[in-house]
């Protein structure tokens, strides 16, 4: 496994700290863009769509890392054909469930588009097989690379989806009293960054125990494990507090949300950050590498920034549900 000496060092926590900084005020710049007025909301998909292509592309080359080949044109053209139909969802006022269909059919068809091209181009798939040293015959390798396309397209691609649908909430759900999207994304954002933080920094100061699973990262503790979902919780109850002083205080009445509400979405959106950044250090510990690129100067790639959101988009998602 690739390792980085110098990870820790004053130089690199400085890059790491600069950095840091620069990516919050990058979205918070976002946020307050977002709120300009009721157009300006698409604006935000503007970032969640880069970060759909940017981790659509570390996906791609840490699979080619692993010796697992996928589609890169699918994998490439994926997240715009997910933010086109996002778009048509969003005008035509698709129902969330309608939705989710919608967004599974895509995935097969493109699987079995996949899956023909590596059938009919012979010549090509025969080429890609020696390059990897494939030994089965060519129908089993264009199953497994389309089943890889299909893996580099859930993850992080069709997970992201869940942040634009936070984003759009209110026109999935037909909520017109309330623009509880703003909320979820505040709360996504919140709890997930200072999980990553909070992870990072008790990580550091509270030496324990790692994480007695071999095929993770060396870096994974108890503590920074425990610190990470009692950041998401902190970070939970001041957005609670922030909204209630902020005029919320009727909204969160009208449909039963109490600061004990937040907490439960604080507890399980931690355990859902942490569970993507174990899942993070699971496919670079198989690829061999300590970061999915170099794109971020003391952060490494845009995927070890989003690890934990990509899953946590699905959990806030799904707590919104529950509440509105």
């Amino acid at each position: 496994m690739t390792t980085n000496k110098n990870v820790n060092t004053p130089a690199n926590l400085t890059k790491r700290i600069i950095f840091g900084a620069g990516i919050l005020i990058l979205v918070v710049g976002f946020f307050l863009l977002r709120q300009i007025n009721s157009n300006t909301i698409f604006l935000f998909d503007v970032l969640i769509g880069f970060l759909m292509i940017a981790g659509s592309f570390e996906i791609e080359s840490l699979f080619k890392k692993m010796n697992r080949q996928v589609s890169s044109v699918i994998l490439a053209i994926y997240p715009v054909v997910n933010f086109v139909f996002l778009l048509i969802a969003v005008m035509f006022k698709f129902s969330v469930l309608y939705y989710l269909l919608l967004c599974f059919l895509i995935v097969l068809f493109f699987f079995l588009l996949s899956y023909v091209i590596g059938l009919l181009n012979k010549k090509g798939t025969l080429k890609e097989m020696f390059l990897c040293s494939y030994e089965g015959g060519r129908l089993s390798f264009a199953i497994k690379k389309s089943a890889n396309t299909v893996l580099g397209m859930i993850y992080p691609t069709l997970l992201l989806m869940f942040a634009f649908m936070i984003n759009h909430f209110s026109a999935f759900v037909g909520l017109e009293t309330f623009e509880a999207g703003f909320l979820g994304l505040v709360l996504l954002f919140a709890t997930t960054m200072t999980a990553d933080t909070c992870a990072f920094l008790v990580g550091r100061t509270i030496k324990s125990k790692k994480i007695s699973l071999e095929k993770l990262g060396p870096g994974k503790s108890w503590s920074g494990l425990v610190g990470g979902i009692l950041g998401a919780i902190l970070a939970a109850i001041i957005v609670y507090l922030i909204f209630v002083n902020c005029g919320y205080k009727t909204v969160f009445a009208d449909f039963n949300l109490s600061i004990w509400s937040f907490i439960l979405i604080g507890l399980f959106s931690g355990i859902f950050n942490m569970a993507g950044d174990i899942l993070a250090s699971f496919l670079k510990r198989r690829a061999g590498v300590k970061d999915f690129s170099n794109l971020i100067p003391g952060h490494g790639g845009v995927m070890d920034r989003i690890n934990g959101l990509v899953i946590n988009s699905v959990c806030v998602f799904v707590c919104l549900m529950i509440c509105f």
